[in-house]
């Protein structure tokens, strides 16, 4: 996990790929971190936070919905049947993001997933979502 403090820029770039985030977003994590700003390659426009005031309450594992590999390749197969292009670099420096994570309820619809970067994924969403209480 990562602990960013950014006193003047708030665009930096992370991970081995070197991507650029900008981190503009005023939702805090319980650490005070900010939301991070990661662009949505369906729509070039930042991945949206879940709608601030909607409850997101703790869901038990077995009550989550499932994410496995047959998820994921359902996922890609409907990514492609909606004519989007296969994310560069391959899908396999991907992983599916739930927008709203299954630990607050969130489901496996194709408007709740987006692929990100797997180092951006675990440097920056993964570690920000886990400090959220």
């Amino acid at each position: 996990m990562y602990n960013l403090t950014v006193d003047v820029a708030h665009t930096y770039y992370v991970g081995e790929g070197r991507w650029l985030v900008h981190n503009c977003n005023n939702v805090l994590n319980a650490n005070g971190v900010p939301y991070p700003v990661i662009y949505d390659p369906r729509t070039n426009r930042p991945i949206a936070f879940p709608p601030v005031g909607e409850s997101l309450t703790w869901v038990p594992k077995e009550q989550r919905v499932p994410w496995t590999n047959m998820e994921r390749a359902e996922l890609i197969a409907e990514w492609h049947r909606r004519g989007f292009p296969k994310p560069e670099g391959g899908w396999d420096k991907y992983d599916i993001h739930h927008i709203r994570p299954r630990e607050y309820g969130g489901t496996n619809d194709f408007g709740n997933l987006v692929p990100v970067r797997r180092d951006i994924h675990q440097q920056l969403l993964n570690p920000w979502w886990q400090g959220y209480k």
